[in-house]
């Protein structure tokens, strides 16, 4: 895990500062996207603990997604590598009996509150089987209580929902008694027996509403029993379910709802409020648009009010909260002053008031505030309209008018969003019928051709034709000798796209139809799928297996050369020159005669030079599963002469087979291989793994098209130093340790999920059938299906997978998503141009996209970093990581004031965002007068008001240093006395902690 940057650091003490004083222990990082809120949290909850022996963290966040995202970087806490980590139950009331593994006194609980808190979502869930016959469990000690459940289920026509029974191990008879009794609303002295059987015989209850009260009673007791109660609460992007700290008030209404809203009031209060509540961290970039459950905006048009409100849970302080709101009113006022001057004391009167009272209860940390030019570059991106583009728009309005004329207005913007709409419109109302549509002017799906749609013909030369679509990995932000073929640097570089649209459509369509441009088309009906290349079979696996090998003595025999701009060539003489020095220092000699298979020659000097390292070889070979047939590796005997011709056969090997340079990678960044078990870990990867995505037919065609060798194993070598590959693994190792925090053979479990070595499947209308494109340069962040196993199995493409894959150099280059993607993922280890597909709906979205790839640490950063250090870094780096060396020398220089200026803002070279312009549209008006109030919005984002507080701007005609000098800022950094020289900045002082600390 990275040192944290100053402002995180005084983020990080404002918060604990909070949360280990005086109640209320409540605190919000509203730092805006990117700024690192989770790394923050995961500070806190270190700091929080401190010599306590167990500190329980609960983790909530709105969707898996993020969950399976930052979940490890609060489970790093554990000091248990992840494979061992075992999560436990995900629903409170399965936790007693299966409760996550314990390290370091650290307890992690990682849930979303719509699964984990019953009664959540509106309505009754009976919830998993798990939980259900736990409850099957408790009624045995309430027999007339059980009575009546079984009698209920026993008259349902399905099949019964208390059927089994569960150990209540980790529960006490008192806490569920207790739980039930609250849940149920029984009265001191009264009867729980009496008051559940009344209350299962009223007209609006029934068993499964009794299910859903009785998951809620074991919830309850979880989170009072003191072994499994949290210390600490992280509520992640909490704006999307605000419920849960201001709850929609019940008037009137049914019996039964406001029942419901009682019950998930205790659940909520056990989290945040009474004398026994844990401390509670609350991260979101925009805490002033709060949602409820369903989507409702708590205050659609006055946001300053959300402010308000979140300001009386934050100090529990009516008080408090009335100062807030009298001080929000004065700067509400003040935005909508005509007098100019009368703005500027007026406002900042105000913003005073405000600040004084919220910063010991909020942090914000904005880029803007420290940074005057606009984040990205953003290039003019003319479409041009086609009249093959109009035929086909002409051909989908009338066929959606004859299905229902009101989809007359939706046609335009469905067209230009959607890409051959009849083909590719699945789920959508107009679906069923539109896909009897004939008469179609252009037919996506022979691969062939100009795709007929502006938007898509502009994608694919943004973001790559097929041939650079399948290539199987980036470049590296720093080369170590000069690349060649497809990587070279002479051919304009794309990089990795991700692409944002409004229509749930338009992923999969654009997936599916570029994907079709990589293959050549959809293949014919009935045939079979290619085979796969680097399949062992038919004959001797050995030299496929020494190509993947690790090869324990002899890959670390030679060190490539580093000197930036090499050739291929110097680099294989200077592999020669080091592996003959190194068999001379063992007493080998070249008198040798003949030439004996490559893999031969290195099985036999690896035997004869450590035996121990040749069987830990031996033991990893037995997974490799090649069947019968071929040399026995016991048999092959051990030599000290080998030919000069041998020599300069097994220097190339090593130089540039895939195995050795996983060897060499692992060794640089302290990944084991020691003993038997790790060296399988580490084979398994590369045999198990790499190979099977290396052997993808679309690579084999591109790389053997760019290289004069026939067989595509000699190929895939010499395209190994072309791309610079030993270099790309260098990175991205680096990347998962020192950038994030993956440890040892965690790095290589890691690069193992990044590898997607099977394709997806979207679906394409092609003809009278449904047909199911294979995806994997290019993918659809959801929607997509996982092509079927011999075993059978599919099911959806696992977004954390696509999004791992993402974040490595390997497939997908493009990832196309909708607002899914939006809010809290990373996805900009190896992006740096984002697309809006469609305009977002305000600036708040545009800045939640642009988020995803701005970020510590981004592939834009990198690159800077590289451009700045990478010439030092590889003339320092001997037998070392040439990455590792640019981060430490970045580490080493003088830091700015509050740690974003390296690590988050790229000194040379900004992320492209990318947005159409459709000439004479009001899409293209609207993209104008976004773009050319952008920076103004950024300023504005954190406020309370940001629209009102742009056009107050305007109206003042204010410039961006007196912008800054009237937003509110609540940087805990700008609060922390200086102890260096204070940075100059323009606005409100974002003074040092300390210039030695960096990120």
């Amino acid at each position: 895990m990275t040192e944290l940057a100053p402002f995180q650091r005084a983020t990080v003490d404002a918060a604990a500062r909070r949360l280990s004083g005086d109640r209320p222990r409540r605190f919000l990082v509203a730092d805006e996207v990117g700024l690192g809120k989770t790394v923050i949290a995961r500070a806190v909850a270190e700091q929080l603990k401190g010599r306590s022996k167990r500190f329980n963290v609960m983790y909530l966040c709105p969707s898996l997604e993020i969950a399976g995202q930052n979940r490890p970087k609060f489970v790093s806490l554990t000091g248990i590598e992840e494979k061992a980590y075992l999560p436990g139950g995900d629903r409170l009331a399965l936790v007693p009996g299966s409760p996550p593994s314990e390290g370091n006194g650290y307890r992690i609980f990682a849930f979303t509150p719509e699964t984990s808190l019953p009664g959540w979502k509106p309505g009754p869930r009976t919830g998993r089987k798990a939980e259900r016959c736990l409850i099957r469990s408790v009624l045995a000690r309430y027999p007339d209580i059980e009575g009546a459940v079984l009698a209920l289920d026993a008259e349902r026509d399905a099949r019964p929902l208390l059927e089994d029974t569960a150990a209540l191990d980790g529960f006490t008879h008192v806490g569920i008694d207790r739980a039930l009794r609250d849940v149920f609303a029984c009265g001191d002295g009264e009867a729980l027996g009496p008051k559940v059987t009344g209350w299962l015989q009223r007209g609006d209850t029934g068993l499964a509403e009794f299910i859903a009260r009785a998951r809620s009673a074991l919830a309850l007791a979880t989170l009072r029993s003191k072994t499994f109660r949290p210390d600490l609460v992280i509520l992640d992007e909490f704006h999307r379910y605000a419920d849960l700290i201001l709850p929609r008030p019940v008037v009137g209404g049914k019996d039964i709802e406001r029942e419901r809203a009682a019950v998930h009031r205790l659940l909520v209060d056990e989290l945040t409020a009474g004398p026994e509540a844990p401390a509670l961290l609350l991260l979101s970039a925009t805490p002033y648009r709060l949602r409820r459950l369903d989507g409702e905006e708590l205050h659609a048009v006055e946001h300053y009010r959300a402010l308000i409100d979140l300001a009386g849970f934050l100090t529990d302080d009516q008080g408090a909260r009335q100062q807030v709101e009298e001080a929000m009113r004065a700067y509400h006022d003040a935005l909508l002053e005509p007098d100019p001057e009368k703005v500027r004391t007026s406002l900042r009167a105000a913003k005073q008031r405000i600040e004084t009272i919220l910063q010991p209860v909020v942090s914000r940390t904005e880029r803007a505030l420290v940074h005057e030019e606009d984040l990205f570059d953003r290039p003019a991106t003319p479409v041009v309209v086609e009249p093959e583009d109009l035929r086909v728009f002409r051909h989908f309005a009338k066929a959606a008018c004859a299905v229902d004329a009101k989809w007359a207005g939706w046609t335009p913007a469905m067209w230009s969003s959607i890409p051959y709409p009849t083909q590719t419109l699945h789920g959508y109302a107009l679906w069923p019928k539109l896909r009897h549509a004939t008469g179609q002017p252009a037919l996506a799906g022979s691969g062939r051709g100009q795709l007929a749609h502006p938007q898509l013909r502009k994608l694919a030369e943004i973001a790559g034709d097929p041939r650079q679509l399948s290539l199987p990995w980036q470049p590296p932000t720093a080369p170590w000798w000069r690349l060649e073929g497809p990587w070279s640097a002479a051919k304009r570089q794309l990089g990795k796209t991700l692409l944002f649209s409004r229509w749930k459509a338009a992923p999969t369509a654009i997936s599916a139809l570029l994907s079709l441009q990589i293959t050549g088309g959809m293949r014919k009906p009935g045939s079979k799928p290619p085979v796969p290349l680097l399949r062992p079979g038919g004959g001797e696996a050995g030299p496929l297996l020494g190509l993947f090998m690790q090869w324990p003595t002899l890959s670390h025999a030679i060190e490539p050369a580093k000197t930036g701009g090499g050739s291929i060539r110097a680099v294989r003489t200077k592999a020669r020159d080091d592996l003959r020095q190194f068999l001379e220092e063992k007493r080998i000699t070249l008198t040798g005669k003949g030439k004996r298979g490559t893999w031969l020659v290195a099985c036999a000097l690896e035997r004869h030079l450590s035996r121990q390292g040749f069987n830990r070889m031996k033991s990893a070979v037995l997974i490799a599963n090649t069947g019968r047939g071929g040399l026995a590796w016991d048999d092959i005997e051990p030599t000290t002469s080998i030919s000069p011709g041998e020599l300069s056969a097994l220097a190339d090997l090593l130089i540039s087979s895939p195995g050795a340079i996983v060897a060499r990678c692992a060794r640089r960044h302290s990944v084991p291989f020691d003993t038997a078990k790790e060296a399988r870990a580490v084979f398994a990867f590369a045999w198990g793994r790499l190979r099977s995505y290396l052997g993808h037919r679309t690579f084999a065609d591109t790389i053997l098209s760019a290289s004069d060798r026939k067989r595509y194993p000699d190929a895939l070598c010499d395209a190994m130093l072309k791309g610079g590959f030993e270099a790309v693994l260098d990175e991205q190792m680096g990347i998962l340790g020192q950038l994030g925090d993956a440890k040892g053979l965690q790095i290589i479990d890691r690069l193992s999920a990044s590898l997607m070595d099977r394709p997806g499947l979207v679906r394409l209308r092609r003809g009278k059938a449904d047909a199911r494109i294979p995806v994997q340069a290019v993918v659809p962040f959801s929607g997509g299906e996982q092509r079927r196993t011999s075993k059978g199995k599919g099911g959806k493409l696992r977004s954390d997978g696509l999004r791992q894959a993402f974040n490595s150099p390997f497939w997908p280059h493009i990832l196309c998503t909708t607002s899914v993607g939006q809010e809290g993922l990373d996805f900009h280890l190896w992006c740096r141009r984002l697309v809006h597909w469609d305009l977002p709906s305000d600036p708040v979205d545009f800045e939640q996209r642009e988020g995803r790839i701005a970020r510590y640490g981004s592939l834009a950063v990198r690159q800077s970093l590289a451009s700045a250090h990478g010439r030092q870094a590889l003339a320092e780096a001997k037998r070392t990581s040439p990455f590792l060396g640019i981060l430490r020398i970045a580490r080493e220089q003088p830091a700015g004031g509050t740690g974003l200026e390296r690590w988050w803002l790229p000194a040379n070279g900004r992320p492209e965002s990318i947005s159409f312009d459709w000439k004479f549209s009001l899409r293209s008006v609207r993209k104008e007068r976004m773009l050319k109030d952008l920076l103004l919005y950024r300023l504005a984002l954190g406020q309370p008001e940001p629209d009102a507080f742009v056009t107050m701007l305007r109206r003042i005609d204010a410039d961006a240093a007196e912008a800054r000098s009237l937003a509110i800022c609540l940087a805990a950094i700008s609060k922390v006395d200086a102890v260096a020289p204070a940075v100059t900045v323009t606005g409100p002082s974002l003074r040092p902690r300390a210039p030695s600390v960096d990120a």
